[in-house]
């Protein structure tokens, strides 16, 4: 790969909003982001790496290669490089692999006029961030807390453990960013305490930061349902591009290919299977919708945590019944339609038994295929793309000829 063509553009946003440029250099894929980051050099990385926070830092050194990470850590403060390495040590998914080193806390054994001295060492910049201040023992264990306020209305000599609030809410460093999500949205906090398996606190995780998470997930949810990777919209090659699309367009080509086979065996089967034929693109249509839509609530609420094993059968129960309904109502709408075809009401009959039972099975493998996905270890949201949609296709055109046929033969 060249040397990009915007280099100096990637200088000045360095040296200008470093922010951003890490920002922009985490979203970016990896390779180029290794090729970008060498270009402009171990000490310009190592530059950003000072005035960003260690989230935003490990952020953008978990997207380089090990080699050029380690050459840029040796380059900055030994503090900051040990923060970062701790957030990095932690596996992808995690709290700790989220959180950021920058937090305050102050030993239980202090008072208020202690408290606010810390706070007025702080550097200018960072005074204004802060909210709480975290309360801990000894050991470094979390106590506590007290909020910035109370050094102005408490008097200086009262000992901050007479005044902190606890216990409080807390993550640990292992728990999954689901997790940590679930609890941000219970509570409505702007950030949780990070601990370590000893209760000690070792970090602060925002919720801007798991927001930023989910919406990467969400994006990548959202580009497997239609058949693509999250990958695709950061690709600039077409041949890259090409191959993340093809093995699901080779997907929707076999099922096509398999419908096909499917309508030729029936094509000859019955006096009206010209007026059935007239009604697959309807019947396949509903069905389709039926899949695709049991499937999406059930990979949405497996992503926010919203189904367990204790009110999944209940879930699954009325999820199902509505998909009975749908079908039950759809079926009969086209049914009545069908009458006006020749066959009259035995075809209608026909197509409105069939096509029920073929958007109740669509609706029931759109509910259970994640669910065994998940079961299985695979991300269920790839069971509510194009391969539901295969399986719909073929059941349907199975079940619908399959039981007009068996109904107008008689």
């Amino acid at each position: 790969m060249s040397v990009p063509s915007d280099l100096e553009k990637w200088k000045h946003l360095a040296q200008t909003d470093p922010g951003q440029a890490a920002a922009e250099l985490g979203r970016t894929p990896s390779d180029q982001a290794q090729q970008i980051a060498k270009s402009l050099g171990v000490d310009c990385l190592a530059g950003m790496i000072l005035r960003l926070g260690t989230d935003a830092a490990a952020d953008l050194l978990r997207n380089l290669s090990e080699e050029f990470r380690e050459k840029a850590l040796r380059e900055v403060p030994a503090e900051k490089s040990r923060h970062v390495r701790e957030i990095l040590s932690y596996p992808p998914g995690t709290a700790g692999a989220l959180m950021a080193k920058e937090y305050l806390s102050v030993p239980i054994e202090c008072d208020i006029g202690e408290a606010a001295r810390y706070l007025r060492s702080l550097p200018q910049d960072g005074r204004a961030k802060v909210s709480y201040i975290y309360v801990v023992d000894r050991n470094h264990r979390l106590e506590g807390v007290i909020q910035v306020r109370d050094l102005v209305f408490y008097p200086h000599d009262r000992p901050v453990r007479d005044i902190l609030r606890g216990p409080i809410v807390q993550v640990e460093a292992g728990m999954s960013q689901r997790d940590v999500a679930r609890i941000l949205q219970r509570h409505r906090y702007l950030g949780l305490p990070v601990v370590d398996k000893a209760q000690r606190l070792v970090g602060l995780i925002s919720a801007n930061n798991v927001l930023q998470v989910f919406e990467e997930e969400a994006e990548e949810d959202i580009a497997r349902i239609v058949g693509t990777s999250a990958e695709e919209i950061k690709a600039r090659s077409a041949r890259k591009i090409l191959r993340l699309r093809l093995p699901w367009m080779m997907v929707n080509l076999i099922s096509g290919l398999l419908c096909a086979l499917i309508l030729g065996l029936f094509e000859s089967s019955v006096e009206t299977a010209a007026a059935l034929f007239l009604f697959v693109p309807v019947v396949l249509g509903i069905s389709e919708s039926a899949g695709v839509q049991g499937a999406t609530i059930i990979v949405r609420n497996l992503l926010f945590g919203n189904i367990n094993l204790k009110d999944l059968s209940a879930f699954f129960f009325r999820e199902a019944l509505v998909g009975v309904a749908l079908g039950v109502i759809c079926g009969s709408l086209v049914g009545s339609a069908a009458i006006l075809w020749p066959g009259g009401r035995r075809l209608g009959l026909a197509i409105a038994a069939s096509m029920a039972v073929a958007v109740i099975f669509s609706a029931l493998i759109g509910l259970a295929l994640p669910l065994v996905f998940k079961r299985l270890r695979i991300d269920p949201a790839i069971a509510s793309g194009p391969l539901v949609l295969a399986i719909c296709d073929l059941q349907t055109l199975v079940v619908y000829f399959g039981i007009s046929t068996l109904i107008l033969a008689l």
